[in-house]
């Protein structure tokens, strides 16, 4: 038998039951993910919920989920930083009263070993500009774009805390060892830098943000109400066709730029 062959299909073997226990997690993660979406009480819900964080902090303590795809878990978020150190999993669930649970693992790949943390709310709140967050306080979100940044990372999240507006954050990740922080004092909004930036808008709107690598900057869409009678009153806000950004500066900062013109973006 060729050399080259009989190597493959040597790897092949070896990576067999680590995929296998994967594909077995996926199959499971997918029947009780329509058990969540099929459940008709706040109970029922929950205990789905339960049994989902359950596989998957089994998953996530096997090297292989770093890889492995996920690919027909569609209810949950499955994203990877651009370095490809972070992965992050997350999905979100509504309760008869209004209120949304969220849940996200996040594992990091440290030389060969993984790193796992998770982070649980049954009741998400829109976060402050102003605080940190631990994993014991978290405000809930679905994180769907993470970028290295400065032995941090840098995450785009979306979140419902009601059912009438729609919340997005640019925020910062920092994962030391066994502690998990978010928020940290690196936009420069207005005088004082502030610990995230938080969008709040309807939730008949959609808004973008998008990393711009040539300018550095995070570009989005601004928000404004559609009459200036609804001015603080979120539920009426929308993009109105221009854009602001975060530029990054030297000093560790992302400053506000409003108004800026994205054919600078091509």
């Amino acid at each position: 038998m060729n050399k080259t062959l009989l190597i493959i299909l040597t790897v092949t073997i070896l990576a067999l039951p680590a995929w296998a226990g994967m594909n077995d997690t996926e199959t499971a993660l997918c029947q009780t993910f329509d058990a969540l979406r099929a459940a008709d009480s706040d109970s029922a819900i929950i205990a789905c919920n339960e049994q989902l964080c359950e596989l998957m902090a089994t998953a996530t303590n096997d090297a292989a989920c770093f890889d492995y795809g996920f690919d027909n878990v569609w209810n949950m978020g499955k994203v990877y930083s651009d370095d490809l150190t972070l992965r992050i999993f997350s999905w979100n669930y509504r309760l008869s009263d209004g209120s949304y649970g969220y849940e996200a693992f996040f594992v990091q790949k440290k030389k060969s070993k993984l790193l796992t943390k998770h982070l649980s709310t049954k009741s998400a709140i829109k976060p402050s500009e102003k605080r940190m967050y631990s994993a014991k306080d978290w405000y809930g979100s679905l994180y769907y774009n993470a970028f290295a940044y400065k032995n941090r990372y840098i995450l785009l999240g979306y979140s419902m805390y009601t059912d009438i507006t729609k919340v997005k954050v640019i925020d910062v990740l920092d994962i030391d060892g066994n502690s998990l922080t978010l928020g940290e004092p690196v936009f420069l909004i207005t005088s004082k830098p502030q610990n995230r930036c938080v969008f709040e808008y309807s939730s008949k709107a959609n808004m973008n943000i998008e990393y711009d690598p040539a300018g550095n900057r995070f570009v989005f869409d601004h928000l404004s109400p559609s009459e200036p009678a609804f001015e603080g009153v979120y539920t009426y806000y929308g993009p109105d066709f221009t854009y602001d950004a975060v530029v990054s500066l030297k000093k560790k900062l992302w400053k506000l730029v409003s108004d800026i013109d994205i054919k600078n973006q091509e």
